[in-house]
């Protein structure tokens, strides 16, 4: 019996020994994703608009935020976002403002942030690293395939 009870007692811290390994293991873990989250930052927010739409009241409405994370832009379409499915709809940036923009002229001089992917729904959208946001006034959603505007919010 006195040689099991060394025998019991190595096995027991040995288990003991891997649960807290595996806690602590989690604990980092946590703190490294919680981290990742802490360095984002939210830089605008808004509304889509559908008044200057060439669809009319329900082409596209929803909120989204613009956020910083890692020295990256994201532009992040919130749950209540939903938009009529089409074509060619893009997301783009524009410099103009928006009671300037119509069907024809939304994607001049805007930058593309490419294809709208999801109708509905929260989706996430990176903007080129290097953009600076300042030369923008407007988030634009764009039919280019046929010159329709779905909707607009203003960046400030």
């Amino acid at each position: 019996m006195s040689e099991f009870l060394p025998v019991a007692m190595s096995k027991f811290m040995m288990n003991n020994w891997f649960y807290q390994m595996s806690l602590l293991l989690t604990v980092l873990f946590s703190v490294a994703a919680f981290s990742s989250y802490a360095d984002t930052s939210q830089i605008y927010q808004g509304s889509v608009d559908n008044a200057f739409s060439s669809w009319g009241k329900r082409s596209a409405q929803g909120d989204w935020n613009i956020v910083e994370e890692g020295g990256q832009y994201f532009l992040d379409f919130a749950d209540n976002f939903s938009a009529k499915e089409g074509p060619d709809v893009k997301v783009f940036l524009s410099p103009s403002a928006g009671n300037a923009l119509t069907g024809n002229n939304a994607a001049t001089d805007a930058l593309s942030l490419g294809l709208l992917s999801q109708f509905e729904g929260s989706s996430r959208i990176a903007i080129p690293i290097g953009t600076d946001l300042d030369n923008y006034q407007m988030l634009v959603l764009h039919c280019k395939a046929y010159s329709k505007l779905w909707g607009t919010s203003s960046l400030r």
